[in-house]
């Protein structure tokens, strides 16, 4: 067991101040009751993280308002420290998850060092990389969060994927064929190829044809880029179908009220960091199930990540490098 003093993070001084990161050291988490503290070898850039770092209202809830701040939610590494209560990991273990998209969450992985709880974190297969597991884990439970336990999803069910090329709409592209989905993805023209690639049985380039415009009826609408709403989308489902999307808004509001006067359904997804769900994850990425990767960075470049996600057009998962990235 190492007992470090000090560790390293890219952390900003407050939210909302459009700031740059600095390097600093900071106190290292002592992991509570139910706790393993995870020296992390890599994470990855998430909408969160601008929206949190921006001071946006959205964000205000996902993170604890500290300072100084460390963001970063997704992670893969190795068990440092065991808090009381654990006893089923080891020092050395490999593992990863993401933390809280929450107020309770104070400091995030773009850190040497991340206490999460035992609860949130499953064992990382030896035959996937560090870089894959942290890339995948936000996205992949957020798609399995909205399509099986959401939108129902079952075999033989139809989905209409909007947003497929992103960090959350690529990994619905596996996560629903694994469920036995046919799925229609939505992208633009920069990405159809790629999302073709993905296992996707039919593309929709959306300069050329409205989305709103696909026929249906779909079991789901996974609005992945939150760029439609359900008013708009209804139309497209089956009777039972259920609109499902990523990002909270009056239309999400509006829809369900909507919703309530028919027997369709309007969702809006909050994903959680469930040991079960990882570990069904941690499966189906043993088994080659694909996570692209966008673009990579060493984490003390960690803005022109933020700034990457920002301007658009990503096709997969920004990967952040903190073991060795300092």
């Amino acid at each position: 067991m190492t007992d470090l003093s000090k560790m390293r993070a890219m952390a900003w001084q407050s939210k909302g101040t459009h700031q740059l990161p600095q390097l600093m050291e900071l106190e290292p988490p002592v992991p509570g009751r139910g706790q393993v503290r995870v020296k992390v070898v890599s994470s990855g850039v998430n909408p969160a993280d601008v929206r949190v770092v921006n001071g946006e209202l959205v964000g205000r809830l996902l993170h604890a308002n500290v300072s100084p701040l460390v963001v970063g939610y997704d992670f893969s590494g190795t068990v440092e420290r065991l808090g009381e209560g654990v006893d089923d990991l080891k020092v050395g273990d490999e593992v990863f998850g993401f933390l809280s998209y929450s107020g309770s969450t104070r400091q995030g992985a773009f850190a040497e060092l991340i206490a999460a709880d035992r609860s949130a974190i499953a064992r990382k297969p030896p035959n996937v990389s560090h870089e894959i597991a942290a890339a995948a884990a936000t996205p992949a439970l957020t798609a399995l969060q909205s399509l099986r336990d959401l939108g129902r999803l079952g075999p033989s069910g139809r989905v209409l994927l909007i947003g497929a090329a992103g960090g959350v709409g690529s990994l619905a592209i596996g996560v629903a064929k694994r469920l036995g989905a046919k799925v229609v993805a939505v992208c633009s023209t920069y990405a159809a190829d790629f999302v073709r690639g993905l296992g996707a049985d039919e593309v929709v380039d959306r300069r050329r044809q409205n989305p709103l415009a696909i026929p249906g009826p779909f079991d789901v609408v996974f609005d992945a880029a939150a760029a439609h709403g359900y008013l708009a989308c209804q139309h497209q489902l089956g009777p039972q179908g259920a609109y499902v999307t990523t990002l909270p808004s009056p239309g999400v509001f509006l829809g369900k009220l909507a919703a309530l006067f028919s027997s369709r359904r309007c969702e809006f997804v909050a994903v959680k960091a469930l040991r079960q769900d990882l570990e069904l994850l941690a499966t189906w990425l043993a088994d080659g199930m694909s996570v692209p990767i966008d673009t990579r960075f060493p984490v003390r470049e960690v803005r022109a990540g933020l700034n990457r996600l920002s301007k658009g057009e990503v096709r997969g998962r920004l990967s952040v490098q903190v073991d060795g990235g300092f």
